[in-house]
């Protein structure tokens, strides 16, 4: 897989990773994003501000994921400066299942690592077993729990 930083004009690119994902889930009754928060005006911001990466698979772009260099909704207690924070981590359904999340997260930890940074840090609503074992299969290790209104979130880290 080749990763890249996601440019002004991939915004549909990662608008069509992340609805797919979205409906994918939704269709199991996993419902994770809003079609507001996969859509071109939703991402778009973020895709213009070189917040989103992409990664290809044989010319195909099959997962995204969004990295920030702070996240004071789900880590407020966290010094800046000494981490990463991955969100909408992402792989097209019909290339589930074949470790393309975990190259993601290596391309994630190898950014976190050039920044200077010490940890990688994510979120993930709780009750969602086989995404924690994703995450926990690669390395990240459960931090704590974190509400916010009526959900509660895991929060994981991974030491780079």
């Amino acid at each position: 897989m080749q990763v890249r930083l996601a440019q002004p004009d991939d915004a549909a690119i990662v608008t069509a990773v992340l609805s797919a994902a979205a409906a994918n889930l939704r269709e199991r009754g996993q419902e994770l994003w809003s079609s507001a928060d996969v859509s071109e005006e939703g991402v778009s911001l973020h895709v213009r501000a070189g917040l989103y990466h992409v990664g290809f698979h044989h010319n195909e772009a099959v997962g995204v994921f969004r990295l920030e260099l702070q996240d004071r909704a789900f880590w407020p207690e966290i010094p800046e400066g000494t981490s990463a924070y991955l969100h909408k981590l992402a792989i097209l359904p019909k290339t589930q299942g074949q470790g393309l999340a975990h190259l993601l997260l290596d391309h994630a930890v190898t950014l976190t690592r050039e920044k200077g940074l010490r940890f990688l840090r994510l979120d993930c609503m709780a009750g969602r077993p086989k995404l924690r074992a994703v995450y926990e299969s690669f390395g990240f290790r459960r931090h704590s729990q974190k509400v916010l209104g009526a959900q509660v979130f895991e929060r994981f880290e991974l030491k780079v």
